[in-house]
């Protein structure tokens, strides 16, 4: 067996990333208004329809939809089923979880505070919650409010202690200052939900009054809405609700939900409300803070609410609980929300008194970001501009294909469609390509900062470079048979003359210039390679960094190579080579055979037939210690049993299992989840005991596409390619020939989102003949750094097979 098992399971969990008083200043508007809504007749047809078909193509149970125009609802509907099983249907006035929309109202309440003379954005948290620390000393001591709502405290997610419903507010906000940060204070973006949490509970503090009571009192009352609460028990007490679900793509089959109730976190995502209350909320922004021609915050907050506070890549920042991006030139103002079996969006753009808010009762839905260009485009006159090129059918089709991106796989269609080219990616609608330049293109109605080119400028394209805000990515054509298009005759890449090792500026180790996946890559040890790709004579594009990134072949005056210079933004580094590209790499077959000598042989391998481990997992980023049991038995059965602890107590347990033929994993705070699709193969490939004996079967494709250092060891690069799975990368010890890293992705079976992964495996050990990892350190998106390791190794254990069964209701 290999090491592959022994990996810390990753949890991708997040709130996405989440009685009124009868008085006040309510404004006055409860139904589309027929007269505003005429001139819009059509348009409101083509966005209904577009948005109904989607709705059903993504398995959204239902939804509710309010577009305000010019202080007017002109569209306010509930499309589809509240209860999917007694086939309900949704109204203006049923109630939905906003998840983490609800942001924006929390940081209005910090706001409005500070209106009241209570406290200064500019404030520490200390000054009102003794409690609050951060580990790193720096951020302890000049964080401030402002930070908390800008998503600039240096912490990434630490959402796993608050998903367990165990630990009170206060509790959870000293879970946070027992994680790692991932970047220093306002070094960069990184969501947090825990920080609005802690901002909440300052608003309770220096209010007098519990946060979910400062709401209700002095933001929904003066709006008028008279049906929206704080909490599940308000939701479930309402006359008009929607259940929750999940929709599985893979079996498509929807699941309800049970409700998550998520009292101790509530400033971060727990509002409920209907499409009729939230048209109040959008005219409210829209009239610039006024309700009712008085003021419930100053113009100056109101400001600040809105302005750029974190800068997030491309043209997008974060305000004060609100997302901020560009659109053809206007400024949008928006903030979704997801949390288990809801999903929202509250979008905007202030100039044209435009806004719309989607609600719908499925867990991560992606109709809110497709929703956004379907209605501008139908509602706001573009600025004008030049035409654009026509193509030709003949250079349309030359582009037309389908592109994919090697790491993780990712496939784009790009389709001739009457006189246009419109982009298919994997789970969303089709857009329409709007020509830019040669062969260039820009997504009709996409956000800014989003663009694709086609290569070379005449003939077949061969690749798709795909900018977006945060890099360029290079997607290769794929023929009819598979394989991918070939650039030209073989060989002429100019990059491929650059192939071979380089000495570092400092001259302390060096780095390769190397082939993979048919891309020319630099690679650098602890960072991603880089596609180079030519810009002109001995220029490269260094792929996915910026243009402010790239690099230059120096020669000598016979035209000889000499070594590579990349330019960026802190200077010029040069990289002189040493060694030409060595030919040809260790094969598949003779990589694996060390690979099995390495860990014990073949012989000692299959003497062991079941194998239970103790371990211990630091997840750093999150403020948790895991303990976990595993078991696994030949052939093909795993399970594992884990408890995690915080503040020195259980705070959850879980349990994951596959059984030879089906698996799935239950969490103490989370419904049961029986593996499908992508997820299952995955699953079961890597229950396989004796995988790494074998490397044929089950894959359609097994290559040794290079060597890259990481720390002192020179790896081989192996790329697996299953024939169901998703694909993964592992890297052997040239010396050793031990697996010392695996690259790859967690796919989902009821959302198109795919969390990559890294695990670094070092301390081997032999146990029983056999070389084993003792330390393996997971590293995700989710949940940061998890450091596993191993307490105990026992082999040929008996184990009832009821330990891989699931378990019973």
């Amino acid at each position: 067996m290999s090491a592959k098992y022994l990996t810390s399971v990753a949890l991708l969990v997040s709130l996405l990333v989440v009685s009124l008083p009868a008085i006040g200043l309510a404004q006055t508007t409860a139904a589309p208004t027929v007269a505003a809504a005429q001139q819009y007749t059509k348009a409101l047809a083509e966005i209904e329809a577009k948005v109904e078909a989607r709705r059903k193509e993504l398995g959204i149970p239902g939804m509710s939809l309010v577009i305000v125009k010019d202080d007017q609802i002109i569209y306010m509907k509930g499309l589809g089923l509240k209860d999917f099983e007694k086939k309900i249907a949704v109204t203006p006035d049923t109630q939905f979880g906003i998840g983490s929309a609800t942001k924006a109202f929390t940081a209005l309440s910090v706001l409005m505070s500070q209106d009241d003379g209570k406290l200064s954005l500019d404030d520490s948290p200390k000054k009102t919650l003794p409690y609050f620390k951060m580990y790193d000393a720096d951020t302890d001591k000049n964080i401030n409010i402002r930070d908390l709502l800008s998503h600039s405290s240096g912490l990434n997610r630490t959402d796993l202690a608050m998903m367990t419903g165990k630990l009170t507010r206060a509790e959870l906000v000293q879970v946070a200052a027992q994680a790692r940060p991932t970047a220093k204070l306002r070094e960069k973006w990184q969501y947090q939900n825990i920080m609005y949490a802690a901002a909440g509970e300052i608003v309770a503090q220096v209010q007098k009054m519990p946060w979910e009571d400062f709401v209700p009192k002095r933001i929904f009352a003066p709006l008028g809405m008279r049906n929206s609460n704080m909490s599940i028990k308000g939701l479930e007490a309402a006359k008009d609700f929607s259940l929750a679900y999940n929709y599985n793509f893979d079996t498509k089959e929807t699941q309800k939900l049970p409700f998550r109730g998520i009292g101790p976190v509530a400033p971060a995502g727990s509002i409920n409300s209907s499409a009729r209350d939230m048209a109040e909320w959008l005219r409210f922004v829209l009239k610039g803070g006024t309700v009712g021609g008085k003021r419930i915050v100053s113009e100056a907050s109101f400001a600040e609410w809105l302005k750029p506070q974190t800068k997030m890549g491309g043209t997008s920042s974060y305000a004060l609980g609100w997302f901020l991006q560009d659109w053809n030139g206007m400024r949008v103002v928006q903030h979704g929300g997801n949390i288990d079996g809801f999903n929202s969006l509250v979008a905007m753009i202030p100039e044209k008194k435009l806004g719309f808010v989607m609600l719908t009762n499925v867990t991560g839905s992606s109709l809110g970001g497709e929703l956004m260009p379907i209605i501008w485009s139908n509602l706001v006159d573009r600025p004008k501009g030049p035409d654009a090129p026509k193509l030709t059918l003949t250079e349309m089709q030359q582009i037309a294909g389908k592109y994919r991106l090697a790491s993780p796989i990712v496939d784009i269609e790009i389709k001739v469609d009457g006189d246009k080219l419109v982009m298919a990616v994997p789970g969303q609608p089709q857009a329409a390509l709007v020509s830019t330049g040669p062969r260039q293109f820009k997504p009709l109605d996409g956000p800014d900062g989003f663009s694709a080119k086609f290569i070379p400028e005449q003939d077949d394209a061969t690749e798709m470079q795909l900018t977006q805000p945060n890099g360029v990515f290079t997607f290769a054509r794929i023929n009819a048979d598979g394989t991918v298009a070939q650039k030209a005759a073989a060989g002429t890449d100019p990059a491929r003359e650059l192939i071979g090792k380089y000495t570092r500026p400092n001259g302390n180790g060096t780095v390769e210039i190397s082939e993979a996946n048919g891309k020319i890559n630099f690679n650098i040890e602890g960072q991603m390679p880089y596609a180079l790709i030519e810009k002109s004579k001995d220029i490269y594009a260094m792929s996915p960094l910026p243009e402010t990134y790239s690099m230059r072949s120096k020669r000598d005056a016979a035209g000889k190579l000499l070594s590579v210079v990349v330019n960026q933004p802190e200077g010029e580094f040069e990289f002189k080579l040493v060694t030409a590209h060595a030919k040809p790499l260790i094969t598949v077959e003779e990589l694996r055979t060390k690979t099995v000598e390495a860990a014990g042989g073949e012989g000692n391998l299959r003497k062991v037939t079941s194998r239970v481990i103790e371990s211990e997992t630091d997840m750093e980023n999150q403020g948790i210690i895991a303990k976990a049991t595993s078991w696994q038995k030949a052939p093909n059965r795993i399970a594992s049993e884990t408890s995690m602890i915080a503040l020195g107590k259980e705070i959850a347990t879980g349990r994951e299992y596959f059984d030879g033929t089906g698996g799935g994993q239950t969490l103490s705070f989370m419904p049961g989840e029986a593996y499908t699709g992508i997820r299952l193969a995955d699953v079961r490939r890597g229950a396989d005991f004796y995988s790494m004996l074998d490397w044929k079967t089950g894959y359609k494709k097994v290559t040794v596409t290079g060597t890259r250092k990481l720390g002192e060891d020179e790896t081989y690069v192996v790329a697996f390619e299953p024939v169901d799975g998703t694909t993964f990368r592992e890297f052997y010890s040239t010396k050793t020939f031990l697996l010392i890293r695996r690259e790859g992705v967690i796919a989902s079976s009821t959302s198109s989102q795919q969390l990559p992964y890294t695990t670094t495996l070092s301390d081997y050990r032999d146990v029983d003949g056999i070389k084993l990892p003792f330390k393996t350190v997971t590293e995700n998106i989710a949940n940061g750094t998890m450091v596993t390791t191993i307490k105990s190794i026992k082999h040929n254990v008996l184990i009832d097979d009821k330990v891989f069964a699931p378990m019973k209701k």
